[in-house]
C-alpha cells in the first residue's frame, strides 16, 4: 500500500508541470482573447512579418500633465490607453505603447507635477518614432491622441514623415473630437453649455473614471464656474501664457462619474472604428478626404 501511494505521488508531481503548462496555456489563450497584439509584446522571431499580419498600426498619444487635484497627472495616457486598446481589437491593429512625456500648454506647463516637453523636441521625437514603426513594413499607421498639446507637434512629426516616405499613410485624430458640442448637449449628461469640455471638467474626469475610478477624487475638487462656449460651435485654437488665478481644471467636477464615463467613450470607440474603416477600405482614394 506505501508503494502504491508513493508511486501516485510520483506520477501527481511529474503530471503537474503538464498540468501547469496546460493552465497556463488556457490563461495565456483567454488573455489574448481580450487583449490586443501589442508591439512590446512582439516575439523576435515575429519581427519580420509583423506588419503582415496586422493591416495596421496604432501609436497613442498621451501626456503627463495636472488635470486638477481630483484627477491623475496620467489623465490623458489612462484615457487614450484605454480606448486604443478597445480601437486595436476591433481593427486587428497592432498596439504601440503610449507616448507619455509630451509638450503640455503654458497654462498647464507650471503645475507641479506637469511634464513639459518643449514642442519642437517633441515633433523630432515623434517623428523618429513614426519612422521606425514605417521601418517594420507597416504602411497604415494611426496616431491616436489624448492630449490638445499633441496636436502641433504630431501633425509637424508626420508632415516631415510623410514628405520622406514613398506610399504609407498616416491618420491623425483626437478621441475627444468625436465628441461634439452638439453631441454632448443631446446626451444631456452634464450641465455646461458646453457639455462637459474643459481641461480636468466633468466630461474628461468621467472619461479616466471609466477606467480607473480608484484614481479619482471628487471630494478634493469644488465645482468651478462652467467655461464659456467661445467659439458658438466652431473649432479654435487658444494657448495663454498664463492663467490668472485658475485653479488647473474646470466646470462642474461633481457631475462627474464612471457610467457616462464609459457611455462617452464608447460613442468615441465607435467614432474612430469607422473613420479607421473607412480609410482603410479607401486607402487608395486620391487626395487626404
Amino acid at each position: 500500500m506505501e508503494e502504491l501511494t508513493r508511486r501516485a505521488v510520483l506520477r501527481t508531481a511529474f503530471a503537474a508541470p503538464a498540468l501547469i503548462g496546460s493552465f497556463w496555456s488556457q490563461t495565456q489563450t483567454q488573455q489574448n482573447r481580450e487583449q490586443p497584439k501589442r508591439f512590446e509584446e512582439v516575439g523576435g522571431f515575429e519581427v519580420d512579418d509583423v506588419a503582415l499580419r496586422h493591416p495596421l498600426a496604432i501609436v497613442p498619444l498621451g501626456s503627463l500633465e495636472f488635470h486638477g487635484p481630483h484627477n491623475p497627472l496620467g489623465t490623458d495616457s489612462i484615457i487614450i490607453s484605454g480606448i486604443a486598446e478597445r480601437v486595436a481589437m476591433r481593427t486587428q491593429a497592432l498596439l504601440f505603447p503610449t507616448i507619455s512625456f509630451t509638450q503640455c500648454p503654458a497654462h498647464t506647463a507650471h503645475f507641479r507635477g506637469t511634464i513639459n516637453i518643449r514642442p519642437e523636441v517633441v515633433t523630432m521625437y515623434f517623428a523618429d518614432v513614426l519612422r521606425n514603426v514605417l521601418h517594420l513594413g507597416f504602411r497604415r499607421v494611426f496616431i491616436l491622441n489624448g492630449h490638445d498639446g499633441n496636436i502641433g507637434p504630431g501633425r509637424g512629426a508626420i508632415a516631415q514623415v510623410a514628405n520622406e516616405a514613398t506610399d504609407p499613410q498616416l491618420l491623425f485624430a483626437s478621441w475627444w473630437e468625436f465628441l461634439s458640442g452638439e453631441t454632448m448637449k443631446s446626451l444631456g449628461l452634464f450641465k455646461h453649455a458646453n457639455g462637459g469640455h474643459g481641461h480636468g471638467g466633468p466630461l474628461e474626469t468621467s472619461a479616466v473614471a471609466s477606467f480607473r475610478p480608484d484614481l479619482i477624487h471628487l471630494e478634493k475638487a469644488r465645482d468651478l464656474p462652467e467655461p464659456p462656449d467661445l467659439s458658438g460651435g466652431s473649432p479654435y485654437f487658444l494657448q495663454k501664457s498664463v492663467a490668472k488665478d485658475w485653479p488647473g481644471y474646470s466646470g462642474h467636477v461633481s457631475e462627474a462619474s464612471p457610467d457616462k464615463g464609459r457611455k462617452l467613450v464608447k460613442i468615441s470607440e465607435d467614432g474612430i472604428v469607422k473613420l479607421v474603416e473607412n480609410w482603410l477600405a479607401n486607402g487608395e482614394a486620391p487626395g487626404s478626404w
